[in-house]
């Protein structure tokens, strides 16, 4: 599928500040300013914290996930990794007065949703091992899928093995170490969505709407603006018109304003903003 080098290159622009911003859960490693973890992010007990946020992951709600890791981890040291041989009632008192799930049914599974994935940890073994053991990532996160209690053994998308994945990214020398990470379809968030129907639409053909064809048509588009790393593309487009308190949309917040954006003079959101301004 081929696209305009210009809308390419404006994507590209669009891209480049979310470098800036990495998820939460990333700038808590040796390192960062907000360092908690005293591991690095590449080791085994680093991408089981990851693996363990992966599993509370809710789009839109990334923080939230990253902060009930970071309080487990703050209350509980290493112990974090043992939850599944810690009592269900002794890991309940341990969670109170971190952040809540959206609802009570949600709440109600962190604590079995985290256990799950601690004996996961014990399966797998090194989750470093665990990476390299395959070409194909479409099988670790099927394995994901069906090991890990709540993370989509019946979805179709399997958005939150591949939201793990996604997170490993930031590990350094990703691309070297992880060949199989340039085949890999990356996550599809409602972000996405709203990108392709807003810039894309009337360049793709309508059978890209079908689910099973959504995460292959970004990652192509991936490789189109970041050959070696489609990755990147994730997190700008799965920030397009998300809602966020401070500046209404997420995109907006990293763009600084609408005014500034590559994308400016074709997005309708824009096109609302700077006319309210005037």
């Amino acid at each position: 599928m081929v696209f305009p080098k210009s809308l390419l290159d404006n994507i590209r622009l669009y891209a480049e500040p979310f470098t800036h911003h990495p998820p939460s859960i990333i700038t808590r490693f040796s390192g960062d300013k907000d360092s908690l973890f005293p591991f690095e992010m590449d080791s085994d007990r680093g991408l089981g914290i990851l693996l363990l946020c992966a599993a509370l992951y809710r789009p839109g709600a990334e923080t939230r996930a990253a902060n009930i890791i970071a309080g487990l981890y703050s209350r509980m040291g290493n112990d974090i990794f043992k939850l599944n041989r810690i009592p269900f009632e002794k890991l309940q008192a341990e969670l109170a007065g971190l952040p809540l799930a959206p609802d009570m049914e949600e709440q109600k599974r962190i604590p079995g949703i985290l256990r799950s994935v601690c004996d996961f940890f014990y399966k797998a073994g090194s989750l470093q091992k665990w990476m390299v053991s395959t070409k194909d990532w479409e099988r670790q996160t099927s394995e994901l899928s069906a090991e890990i209690f709540w993370m989509g053994k019946h979805s179709k998308s399997r958005i939150k093995s591949r939201y793990f994945l996604w997170l490993t990214s930031f590990q350094a020398d990703f691309s070297v170490r992880f060949p199989q990470a340039l085949q890999f379809a990356w996550p599809v968030g409602e972000g996405h969505l709203r990108f392709r129907r807003n810039f894309l639409a009337s360049r793709t053909h309508r059978s890209a709407s079908a689910p099973e064809m959504q995460a292959n048509f970004f990652t192509n588009l991936g490789r189109e603006i970041f050959s070696e790393e489609p990755w990147k593309l994730f997190q700008p487009l799965d920030a397009y018109l998300r809602p966020e308190k401070e500046h209404e949309y997420l995109c907006r917040k990293v763009q600084k304003n609408c005014d500034s954006c590559p994308l400016v003079k074709s997005c309708p959101a824009a096109k609302y903003f700077i006319a309210s301004k005037s």
